[in-house]
């Protein structure tokens, strides 16, 4: 075919070389126009049914697979295998012709290359978001596996690209780079940290994608949003995002809350500090006072009975109280606040640690512990429980002739209302004058 245009030219009265560089022209001109034709008709009708009929199917999948452009991608490989196998035909043209169809043949293997490296990567992206549809992918994360097949499979398509440029064989670049091996794992080092990492991050399930984890050494606390190969992408609760080292994981402190939300309970640990000066026992007014509390009458009339019991045993001199038995307001109040957590519905009263206890004593006056779960997780959910129990028990301290321990400051407002005014003098305003 190329070689009747180029007799064709040559009769229009031009020399045989002109004549074959301008049917040479021709003739890569012509295929160019080809394979231009053959891509815009392949996107342009080919691409747009295709995407139209696999749109119709039901299963989720598919849309990710339009999502992706895979058939998009898929479709370039038409321009470049029709000139892979027309581009021969340049040969008739004479030693130029073979040399220019050497150069197109060179190219268009590399363009063949290159597209089905994308087509590749493509279809690894499907796959690993396919897998991240299912309740698994959140337990065993393979980001991290797939940007390692993604590495790999560029380190290949690189390696025959060159092969192709210098005509060699790829196995020669290949046995080169086992010599460079030392190289490659320099280069690669955070590469390599990370992909161990993370087989170990998955082998041992210590973080799935949603956990929940702190790791102060990053100022990092908040929901796990993706785990990379080198990489764990963490959005804190303050909307920022923290970008973590995945290797970073297993050599610094990491706290994960996910042991917490799948047991169901989450910790209330706080202490209120009593006032050691309102510490004493119950007088009568108090024993008044707090025999009114329907939690606490079971509780009082048994132990008032067996106090009085051992003391008219045991005990000949009852005045002082510290020669027997007696109760104490701050041990009335600690079993009140077991008694009254024991009825709030939104405690775990069993199955978890509940225990109401009394610390060591320091300058801030002695602690009462309130160590309990509540059955709600929820972060919001969990504080309106623990704020409104502690509401409760500062506001109960009254009754029991308790006072929470606070630093002074400055405002006593049982002083001022007890304070009586001053008659003011001649003299006292003169000795204030001279004061001030």
């Amino acid at each position: 075919m190329f070689t009747s245009i180029e007799n064709k030219i040559i009769s229009l009265g031009l020399s045989p070389a002109m004549g074959k560089a301008l049917a040479l022209f021709v003739a890569v001109l012509a295929l160019s126009a080809m394979s231009w034709i053959i891509d815009f008709f392949t996107k342009r009708y080919l691409v747009d049914r295709v995407r139209s009929l696999i749109s119709r199917v039901k299963p989720d999948w598919i849309e990710i697979l339009i999502k992706n452009k895979l058939v998009q991608r898929v479709s370039h490989f038409a321009p470049g295998i029709f000139l892979y196998f027309t581009s021969p035909f340049l040969n008739t043209l004479g030693s130029q012709g073979v040399q220019i169809a050497q150069v197109i043949h060179v190219m268009v293997s590399l363009y063949l290359l290159g597209t089905f490296t994308l087509v590749l990567n493509t279809l690894l992206n499907i796959g690993m978001k396919i897998y991240e549809t299912y309740e698994i992918a959140i337990r065993n994360p393979i980001r991290s596996y797939v940007q390692v097949i993604k590495i790999l499979l560029y380190l290949v398509a690189i390696v025959v690209g060159i092969s192709l440029i210098l005509d060699k064989s790829p196995m020669l670049f290949f046995t080169g780079l086992g010599a460079a091996t030392a190289v490659i794992m320099l280069v690669f080092k955070d590469t390599i940290l990370g992909f161990v990492a993370s087989v170990q991050l998955t082998s041992y399930d210590m973080v799935r994608m949603g956990d929940w984890i702190s790791v102060p050494s990053f100022n990092a606390d908040g929901d796990v949003e993706e785990i990379s190969l080198s990489t764990v992408k963490i959005r804190n609760f303050d909307k920022t995002i923290s970008t973590i080292p995945t290797a970073s994981l297993l050599t610094h402190g990491v706290k994960n809350w996910r042991g917490m939300k799948e047991a169901g309970g989450r910790r209330i640990k706080r202490s209120i500090y009593i006032d050691m000066n309102t510490i004493t026992f119950c007088t009568p007014e108090i024993m008044k006072e707090i025999s009114n509390i329907d939690i606490l009458s079971p509780f009082l009339k048994d132990r008032e009975q067996e106090i009085e019991s051992h003391n008219r045993a045991y005990v000949k001199n009852k005045s002082p109280q510290v020669n027997g038995r007696a109760l104490t307001n701050v041990g009335l109040y600690r079993y009140y606040i077991n008694e009254y957590l024991r009825s709030n519905q939104h405690i775990h009263q069993t199955g978890f640690t509940f225990l109401i206890r009394q610390l060591q004593p320091t300058e801030t006056g002695l602690p009462i512990e309130i160590y309990i779960f509540t059955k709600d997780t929820n972060w919001v959910n969990h504080e309106h429980v623990q704020a409104d129990i502690f509401d409760h028990l500062f506001a109960s301290l009254p009754l029991f002739q308790l006072r929470a321990f606070q630093n002074d400051t400055g405002h006593n407002p049982t002083v001022i209302l007890n304070a009586t005014p001053e008659i003011s003098s001649p003299v006292k305003e003169m000795h204030l004058t001279k004061a001030s």
